[in-house]
């Protein structure tokens, strides 16, 4: 409950600067686009990384495994309160902040903003973001994905979880980022054909050289791993990791 008031205040203290330093258009949706996103991820992961803390010292960790539940029903704990509950406190918060921000803007400045830049923002309505044509990315799949990487830093390191899983996040990412340049690179000249979604042509290079059609279902295969698959992946390896835990 202090932590949710620290973070009411913490919001109106930022609302409050960018309203003095922005006079001509303040509390404009893009501000609050950004400003709720930002949080989210950085409080939404640093508490999930924060969870199974106890894990980390011997007394603590002892009391926690001793806890007559088992590791199936602590998972299904951690992810009531890092998904569920800290997703509904944090959208009662920031409202909170913003709402009382946003009429205080407007009583108090007369701007020349459009009235589509005005107002409160709907979060639910800005969470899809546009990529390539047609596709679009979900920032809250994206956010539960990566705070579930946190929660399982949480149990797999015993100190400083936060700032290791950060490190090996961002080994992971740049090890599958060099793969996937490396494979696309090494592919045959070709060309896309109505997007990712939509399947994707290949020339192939041979004695006759010829055009491949892929199936458009791969594309769709893969997007859908990606984006649903990653959170309960990483929560089942959390549920095992936690299951074997030893202090």
């Amino acid at each position: 409950l202090l932590s949710v008031v620290a973070f009411i205040g913490l919001l109106i203290t930022w609302f409050t600067f960018t309203m003095l330093v922005d006079v001509s258009s303040p509390m404009g949706k893009g501000l609050q686009l950004v400003t709720f996103f930002f949080s989210l991820f950085a409080v939404g992961t640093f508490y999930a990384s924060q969870y199974f803390r106890d894990l980390g010292s011997r007394a603590k960790g002892i009391n926690f495994l001793l806890v007559p539940a088992s590791a199936f029903e602590k998972i299904l704990c951690s992810l009531l309160y890092t998904v569920v509950l800290f997703f509904v406190v944090f959208i009662a918060a920031f409202y909170v902040a913003d709402t009382l921000m946003v009429t205080i803007a407007e009583s108090l400045f007369s701007t020349d903003v459009p009235d589509s830049e005005r107002g409160l923002l709907n979060v639910f309505s800005a969470v899809n973001l546009p990529f390539d044509g047609k596709l679009t990315i979900n920032v809250l799949l994206v956010f539960f994905a990566v705070q579930s990487a946190f929660l399982l830093g949480s149990v797999y390191f015993e100190k400083y979880s936060f700032i290791k899983t950060i490190i090996s996040g961002f080994v992971i990412f740049f090890t599958i980022f060099c793969l996937i340049y490396f494979l696309y690179d090494m592919m045959p000249p070709g060309e896309y054909a109505n997007g990712f979604l939509s399947g994707f042509r290949v020339y192939v290079k041979g004695k006759d050289d010829h055009l491949v059609q892929l199936p458009a279902w791969i594309g769709k295969v893969l997007y859908c791993l990606v984006m649903y698959g990653i959170a309960p992946f990483t929560w089942v390896v959390t549920y095992y990791r936690l299951k074997e835990k030893q202090v």
